[in-house]
């Protein structure tokens, strides 16, 4: 017979009760081509581009080989020619491809077997375009499988069928050549292991050269995250030394008893809830239990709730998944997260809205956190630490705080005071901020004026420990000898102290305004120089940036 002659619809026999397609004894089926598509693209993401060419190789020399002897038995052909001929047809009638034989010589006798043919309308290159997209090398590996196989069944020795050219590569067509392998290169032999049935010796093997492989990688990234780490450790000693941050100013009775509140608390893992006015120092107080704590060489995270934009609490709290959100083009971890191990404080805690607290609440009560856009739970260890400046109390009875959430961050209050109530602590922080601007500033200041140090005690500090740290750096700048003066304290000079004072009290300043015209007062000394050495915000220990935000914020031109 003629492999020319074969018809698709002669070759099949269709049992229209049961649904079943046969070709001689076996079983046919018919499959959609975006479906294989798909199965390679999984196999693919899943086992990697080498396993997932492996199988389908292996698919398509089974079929192939099956197609040979299947043919054998069912039609008498003229000659082994033909025999082998009617592979390229078969595989054009089940859609696969359409071949046109460029040339083709067998000779059993001689163990040759050689051919080279054009592949036209493959449906593999098709859906790896498709799918996948463009590849480095040819992507027919079922259909090089194919040709592979039922050569080999008509030749009687392995052959192997490969591919020189292949449009899922980029080039302008498909062209394959097929040979016995003993005319194979000893690099071509190699390649027979994608046509080989699965050996669990050697992909195990294979598995235990890769998982030692990422075993000193793993080892690599070890080193660079304890480099890191250390890098890390050394930034958080660097800002301790900087602001302080374990050092508490001051001897009043008040001070004392925060200082010993911190002692008591710091050891456990007991959340911790500090009340205070605004500028009182609740961040100090936060960094002081953090420093004292077993978390120590843990990272402490700081948020400031009320700066956190409404749409991206939940996003910087807890973290989001790629495309969770219009510009999540990267996955992120959240704050919570970041903080695993070490201490997390949560500062103007009453900004937050009643829809997030209750999602925080969740958080202190299963110590576990997921992102946004995500699934999985992530069990996360982390101490929390709140700070307030607002009368909680007052906001619960209000509605605009959640009880529950108020009851758990409240196991251990700690009550900031105010500068006005640690009076007797105003002349030891002057002394510890004019030493410490003085340095910064290179300037040279032996004393105090008396005068200055009367009116700091007599002022009620509507700002607290900050506005007299921001009076004394402005003071140093503005010094000009060896003594401290410092200057008005209120908008208006008061005319007297004491009794004279209350008999005509000045109009208090805001913190704002004292910032403003501080700000306003070093840009005029440095000409409006804003960076560089000398300038503004060297001066401010500020960014250029930020001291920019700020004067944009404060309506400085």
């Amino acid at each position: 017979m003629n492999p020319g002659q074969l018809k698709l619809l002669e070759l099949l026999k269709a049992d229209d009760e049961s649904g079943v397609i046969r070709f001689k004894h076996r079983r046919m089926l018919i499959f959609d081509a975006d479906a294989m598509g798909l199965l390679r693209k999984e196999l693919v993401e899943t086992l990697g581009l080498e396993r997932a060419r492996r199988i389908l190789t292996r698919f398509g020399y089974a079929c192939g080989y099956r197609d040979a002897l299947t043919s054998k038995e069912l039609f008498d052909w003229e000659s082994d020619d033909d025999w082998w001929a009617a592979g390229p047809r078969l595989h054009q009638l089940e859609g696969i491809v359409q071949v046109r034989l460029l040339r083709a010589h067998m000779d059993r006798a001689r163990g040759v077997l050689e051919s080279q043919a054009e592949w036209l309308y493959s449906y593999e290159a098709e859906q790896h375009l498709k799918h996948i997209g463009p590849s480095d090398s040819p992507v027919c590996w079922t259909l090089t499988g194919y040709a592979s196989g039922h050569s080999t069944a008509v030749f009687g020795s392995d052959v192997y069928a490969f591919e020189t050219e292949c449009i899922g590569k980029g080039d302008g067509r498909c062209l394959v050549e097929a040979r016995a392998t003993t005319g194979l290169s000893q690099q071509m032999r190699a390649l027979l292991e994608y046509h080989r049935p699965f050996s669990f010796e050697a992909e195990f093997q294979h598995l235990l050269n890769e998982l030692e492989g990422r075993g000193k990688e793993l080892a690599a990234n070890e080193e660079r995250a304890k480099a890191l780490e250390s890098h890390v450790l050394y930034l958080q000693e660097a800002i301790k030394e900087e602001h302080n941050f374990e050092e508490m100013v001051g001897a009043s009775p008040a001070l004392k008893r925060v200082v010993q509140d911190i002692e008591k608390v710091a050891s456990s893992d007991s959340t911790v809830l500090i009340c205070g006015e605004t500028g009182t120092g609740k961040e100090l107080i936060a960094n002081a239990i953090h420093a004292r704590s077993s978390r120590n060489n843990r990272p402490f995270i700081t948020v400031n709730c009320a700066v956190l934009q409404a749409g991206l609490v939940e996003s910087e709290l807890f973290g989001h998944e790629k495309g969770a959100f219009t510009g999540a083009i990267h996955r992120k971890l959240g704050r919570f997260q970041i903080a695993d191990g070490g201490t997390i404080f949560l500062d103007e805690v009453g900004e937050l809205s009643l829809e997030m607290q209750m999602k925080f609440l969740r958080v202190l009560q299963q110590c576990e956190i997921e992102r946004l856009g995500g699934t999985q739970a992530f069990k996360i260890d982390v101490r929390v630490l709140a700070a307030t400046n607002q009368p909680l109390e007052r906001s619960v009875a209000e509605g605009k705080f959640r009880s529950d959430l108020f009851y758990r961050l409240n196991v251990f209050p700690i009550m900031v005071p105010p500068l006005r109530e640690r009076r007797e602590d105003i002349v030891l922080l002057t002394n510890y901020f004019t030493q410490k601007f003085c340095s910064r500033m290179r300037r040279r200041i032996c004393s105090i004026d008396s005068a200055s140090l009367e009116r700091l005690e007599n002022y009620d500090w509507p700002g607290n420990v900050r506005e007299l740290e921001h009076v004394i750096e402005r003071a140093v700048l503005l010094a000009e000898g060896e003594v401290l003066f410092i200057g008005p304290l209120g908008r208006d000079e008061r005319s007297a102290i004491g009794a004279v004072a209350a008999a005509a009290p000045a109009q208090l300043r805001t913190l704002q305004e004292i910032e403003r015209d501080y700000i306003a007062e070093v840009l005029r000394r440095t000409q409006r120089t804003i960076a560089g050495k000398g300038g503004a915000a060297e001066i401010l220990g500020l960014p250029p940036s930020t001291l920019r935000d700020r004067m944009k914020k404060l309506g400085i031109k």
